[in-house]
């Protein structure tokens, strides 16, 4: 356990984030927060993807690897769309989950469950259920 008590063999806190359990994890503390950095991969050239950088903790610091996530440009898009205009608070919490009905990202602000419990988007559930055409825009 480190001064922030994240065990850097296993960063997943315990019982939380259930969805992502099965998958790796890395934890970047304070100070390795200046080795994220996100910009194309090339020199320039174009059409290069970009690339999303960052080296996470390590019980043994010799040990630490740089990370390199490679960003399509729609996945440096919709790396946008998740973080703009956003509170921390609500990027630490999530905001936006898939609609059952159409599999589009819906704004859990504004989501209605359909009959499963799953968000879905007004619109979708109207059309779906037969709703008049009014409902969504008043609901």
């Amino acid at each position: 356990m480190n001064e922030d008590g994240v065990d850097p063999e296993n960063p997943r806190p315990a019982g939380h984030y259930p969805r992502f359990r099965d998958n790796e994890w890395h934890y970047v503390p304070d100070e390795l927060a200046q080795t994220i950095s996100l910009g194309p991969g090339g020199d320039g050239e174009t059409g290069q993807d970009w690339v999303l950088t960052y080296t996470p903790e390590k019980p043994d610091p010799d040990d630490r690897e740089k990370i390199l996530v490679r960003l399509t440009p729609r996945a440096l898009h919709e790396l946008y769309i998740e973080v703009k205009d956003l509170s921390a608070d609500a990027r630490m919490h999530g905001h936006s989950s898939e609609c059952d009905l159409c599999g589009e990202q819906v704004d859990l602000d504004r989501a209605i469950p359909n009959p499963r419990g799953e968000p879905c988007h007004k619109h979708c559930w109207a059309e779906y259920t037969g709703a008049p055409e009014w409902f969504s825009d008043h609901v």
